[in-house]
């Protein structure tokens, strides 16, 4: 397997693990995505199958605290050793990556311009940034 492929599935892995292990899990499931969740708890059991039992700090730093960029690159970093090491975990992290069900994401982008304009759109569960 290419080192880019290796590289791009542990960077999918990390990146499904995140909202399995934040505290919005609870929401997966709530939105009617158990798909979605159960999907993640199968990779994050490969995941954790990948690491022997004296080697589990970078993973335990990231299951405390998944939203972590520092910790998300080293476990990115050591999983990437790790897939180079079992091609054929990597080959099934691939596979689970690809059955995970889409999510709905929308971006929106609204322009105004002048004083005293109401504007209303859906924001719930959004991350809001405004610029001025």
């Amino acid at each position: 397997m290419e080192p880019a492929t290796i590289a791009s599935i542990a960077s999918a892995a990390v990146g499904a693990l995140v909202p399995l292990l934040s505290k919005g899990a609870e929401k997966l499931v709530e939105k009617g995505t158990e798909e979605a969740y159960t999907k993640r708890a199968e990779i994050w059991n490969k995941v954790k199958g990948l690491f022997a039992e004296d080697d589990l700090t970078t993973l335990n730093l990231f299951e405390n605290d998944p939203e972590n960029a520092a910790t998300q690159g080293e476990l990115r970093g050591e999983l990437k050793h790790l897939l180079k090491a079992n091609p054929e975990i990597a080959e099934q992290l691939d596979e689970l990556l690809k059955q995970l069900p889409k999510e709905n994401a929308k971006n929106n982008t609204l322009y105004i311009k002048g004083n005293n304009i109401n504007a209303f759109q859906d924001i719930s569960d959004s991350k809001i940034t405004i610029k001025k």
